[in-house]
């Protein structure tokens, strides 16, 4: 009986360490989701800077070259602000239910529970990380191009 009592906490043991590697992957899913606002932030500086450099340009260059920049800059300040405010993670567990509602009997199902929640969690994360990283990858991109359009304009249309 005493072995089985011993398996029993060995096996609430694994499953403790196995819920902490879950929090700790979780937390850095979440620092990286900040990394990719605090990208999408340096994007709206650059564009901000690169719209000032052309601001006082814009009604001496050619119509359509100065309507693709203004495009193009625009479409990186709207996907950067749009990835800022997306939707953030919830992560919050009621904590009174581990002290209140689990007998000490009980305390493997709640284990169980708290595995499948920081699962469940830790997806949504992952996939707001890869959206996040997305819209990033797409604003650099259209910051680049509209950087790119500015230099041609001014090197072909003198």
């Amino acid at each position: 009986m005493e072995t089985e009592e011993t398996n029993k906490n060995d096996l609430i043991k694994i499953k403790e360490d196995a819920i902490k590697i879950q929090i700790h992957d979780l937390d850095d899913t979440i620092k990286s989701i900040e990394n990719e606002n605090i990208k999408s932030s340096f994007v709206l500086g650059f564009s901000g800077v690169l719209f000032g450099i052309a601001f006082n340009q814009l009604d001496k260059l050619p119509l359509l070259p100065a309507i693709i920049f203004v495009l193009l800059l625009s479409s990186a300040v709207v996907i950067s602000l749009f990835n800022i405010s997306a939707k953030k993670v919830k992560i919050h567990i009621n904590v009174d239910e581990v002290f209140v509602n689990n007998n000490p009997n009980d305390w493997e199902t709640y284990l169980n529970y708290k595995h499948l929640r920081y699962r469940e969690i830790y997806e949504n994360a992952k996939n707001l990380l890869y959206q996040k990283a997305n819209l990033t990858r797409l604003s650099f991109i259209l910051l680049i191009l509209s950087s790119l359009s500015l230099t041609i304009i001014k090197l072909f249309w003198r």
